[in-house]
């Protein structure tokens, strides 16, 4: 990579690179606009190339305008010697620094080379703007700040106006980031008060800040802004979405102008990067947003995007889809840009919208804006991210704030310096079909992807084959048998080998039976013999003690080895007989767990513990959970029309022969059983609603 810093004043141009700094004068034309000279063209000759009507024509003559001004007079040896050396293995970072804040104004994004080559599209020359300044957020990893994943807060301005697209901004975002699950942290709040958006920073610490919404008001004198919860106009105010929101509060309206955006940056809250996905309303100056981006970058943000024009709401969704699913993979900020730049030429082919993102960058090396670590490397870690048991997660819609204490809960350094992880987890919901499951997994996944081992058991694989008095539950010995066979479990992310229980499996076997060889510690096979628990043979309790211990001693070990946390998932807990909960699992395996040994083990098991509410088994479990279960209820009424969208957008991703088909009536059929339902909604209706659509489909091709 090689970097360099352009700087351009009101008469002149400097190239610093390698130490050494080359200086030509500004072009006239250029200087002259500075300068405010006589007869000068103003900027509006410039900035009307971004107007949606501006042809394609003029933003190419501005665009080579403005390079021929910067560059036009640079020596042979300096500017055109860097371009010429660029190439994929060595990429050309540029910070353009822009002191004359007349220039500051004009649209430098335009730029085209003398071979009309747009210059910020050139996906070998990396550019932005920006100055140091402040004090940026630069992940370190003394603390686990760049731990992945990002977490995003994702703050609709408002909510009721459905010109802006919000939902399918957010769907699409949900279509972008599932392709590689886990990745990044999503959080929506709709039209929220200055004390709620606060409230929000608080709790997310969000990497990444992103405003959907309406921007500068033109009238002259006032404040630039973004405008919360406004009265829509002219018919943009969506009824069929009012008739949904009805659980929702209506907020009052107010501007996040200067002063308030500096109070909710405060205090440690300013987070990596900013971004103001909204437009500016008509006739306010394009250099207003200026003034709300300096604020991020002093307040110690790494990196702000505003628009410098008015960007139409379709182009947004595609900004934000292209945005996400680059930053998902975790690439520096300003490539990350050039490929937003190239996504909107191809879906808005003829308008501005490409131009319009205006990167400003106040951290030295883009990377640190958006670097994320993780506990493998590609490509091992995509592959990871798709296989069993998390290949159904691109579908786990909602549950944000969940998944997030889930995670947080349970992945060491995952809340950075908020201490270590808990031992014993459990998640719950006293409905069915509520995506305990998937939720469960959300948290393997993300320790997964953080470098522990884990193992998913789903202990009603094994109901029916167990133990127990009733065919449909298990005792504790097969409890124990299933999670055993569950290490082993070839698909999962890193099994155990069958090596690593053979000491096991000689406890197990002469614990089971008791009697002499129990008595005299006598060697039995390495293999499990299936032996059931004999109660009436002597030191039935110290039996059972020296089975679990040896089971915990087997993890702990491996754990220790591999220098890896070991968490395992018990789905389905409401499997397991509730004597045998409290008589035995309760002391000999939740109980060690918990407790943290002195001096407390480097890379410790933990266990995640799913069931329903209504398992009486949970006030065993609770008696000894350091923290209160992660519960799923039901999703407000006004969040399924959103879902609804999110889950059609991540179907079409993977399997784009639904594109032939309308949302609108797979919206409508949702709604009206939604309508029609009594009590909670599954949201896995969705995909029966789609399989009803292709059949119909089918059926008409045919007839």
């Amino acid at each position: 990579m090689t970097g360099a810093v352009v700087t351009i004043t009101a008469s002149q141009v400097s190239l610093r690179h390698g130490g050494r700094t080359v200086d030509w004068p500004l072009g006239a034309e250029l200087a002259a606009l500075a300068r405010g000279a006589e007869g000068a063209e103003g900027a509006g000759e410039f900035t009307r190339a971004l107007e949606p009507e501006a042809d394609s024509a003029l933003r190419r003559d501005v665009g080579r305008r403005l390079y021929t001004g910067v560059f036009g007079g640079a020596p042979a040896d300096s500017w055109p010697a860097l371009v010429a050396a660029a190439a994929p293995e060595n990429l050309l970072r540029v910070r353009l620094d822009i002191e004359d804040p007349v220039l500051a104004t004009l649209p430098w994004e335009l730029m085209h080379d003398d071979g009309q080559h747009a210059l910020w599209r050139n996906g070998r020359v990396l550019l932005r703007r920006g100055r140091a300044r402040g004090n940026p957020v630069a992940p370190g990893e003394e603390n686990g700040a760049d731990r992945g994943p990002l977490r995003a807060l994702l703050v609709v301005c408002n909510p009721a106006d459905h010109t802006l697209l919000a939902d399918h901004e957010l769907a699409k975002i949900g279509a972008a980031l599932a392709q590689l699950p886990g990745r990044i942290h999503t959080e929506v709040v709709d039209g929220p008060s200055p004390t709620e958006l606060r409230a929000e920073l608080t709790a997310v610490r969000p990497h990444v800040l992103h405003f959907i919404g309406h921007g500068m008001r033109a009238v002259e004198g006032d404040l630039p802004g973004l405008d919360f919860n406004v009265e829509p106009q002219n018919g943009a105010k969506d009824e069929r979405n009012e008739q949904r929101r009805w659980g929702a509060p209506a907020k009052g309206q107010w501007t996040l102008d200067r002063d308030m955006l500096e109070i909710l940056l405060g205090d440690g809250r300013a987070p990596r990067l900013v971004l103001f996905n909204v437009c500016r309303q008509a006739g306010a100056p394009a250099g207003d947003f200026g003034s709300l981006v300096n604020v991020c970058l002093e307040q110690g943000v790494g990196a702000a995007v505003a628009m410098q024009g008015d960007i139409e709401s379709p182009a947004a969704v595609e900004f934000s889809y292209e945005l996400y699913r680059s930053l998902s993979c975790a690439k520096p900020i300003d490539e990350i840009i050039t490929d937003v730049r190239n996504h909107l030429y191809l879906t808005d082919p003829g308008r501005p919208s490409w131009a319009l993102p205006v990167l400003e960058c106040a951290v030295p090396d883009p990377a640190e804006v958006t670097r994320q670590r993780w506990g493998h490397a590609e490509p091992e870690l995509s592959s990871r991210n798709r296989k069993w048991p998390f290949d159904e997660l691109p579908m786990f819609l909602g549950r944000a704030k969940e998944r997030r204490t889930g995670w947080w809960h349970l992945c060491e350094g995952a809340r950075e310096a908020a201490g270590p992880a808990e031992r014993l987890l459990a998640i719950t919901s006293g409905q069915p079909a509520s995506g305990k499951t998937w939720q469960a997994k959300w948290c393997l996944l993300t320790c997964m992807l953080l470098g522990e081992d884990v193992t998913y058991a789903d202990l009603a694989a094994q109901a029916g084959r167990g133990d127990g008095d009733d065919h449909k539950t298990l005792g504790w010995l097969s409890v124990l048998r299933s999670l055993r066979n569950a290490c082993m479990d070839e698909r999962q992310p890193d099994p155990m080998a069958a090596a690593d229980f053979i000491r096991f499996n000689q406890v197990l076997n002469r614990a089971t039976r008791g009697g002499p060889e129990w008595s005299r510690g006598v060697e039995t096979d390495g293999e499990d013999q299936n032996y059931p628990f004999n109660p009436e043979e002597g030191r039935a309790d110290d039996r059972r003690m020296a089975i679990f211990q040896e089971f915990l001693t087997t993890l702990k070990n491996r754990a220790a080895a591999r220098q890896r946390p070991h968490l395992l998932a018990l789905d389905h807990a409401e499997c397991v007989i509730d004597s045998d909960v409290g008589g035995v699992l309760k002391p000999l395996l939740f109980d060690p767990v918990r407790k943290v040994a002195q001096p407390p083990e480097q890379f410790p098991v933990r266990i995640l513990v799913v069931a329903s509410q209504s398992w009486r088994g949970f006030k065993h479990l609770q008696d000894v959970m350091p923290v209160s279960p992660v519960v799923l209820g039901d999703f407000p009424p006004h969040e399924y029309r959103r879902l609804s969208r999110e889950f059609w957008e991540r179907t079409v991703v993977a399997r784009p022969a639904l594109r032939e088909l309308n949302f609108e009536a797979f919206e409508e059929i949702a709604t009206a059983l939604r309508r029609d339902a009594e009590g909670p909604f599954p949201i896995h209706v969705f995909q029966k609603i789609v399989n009803l659509l292709l059949t119909m489909k089918a059926t008409q091709t045919r007839s």
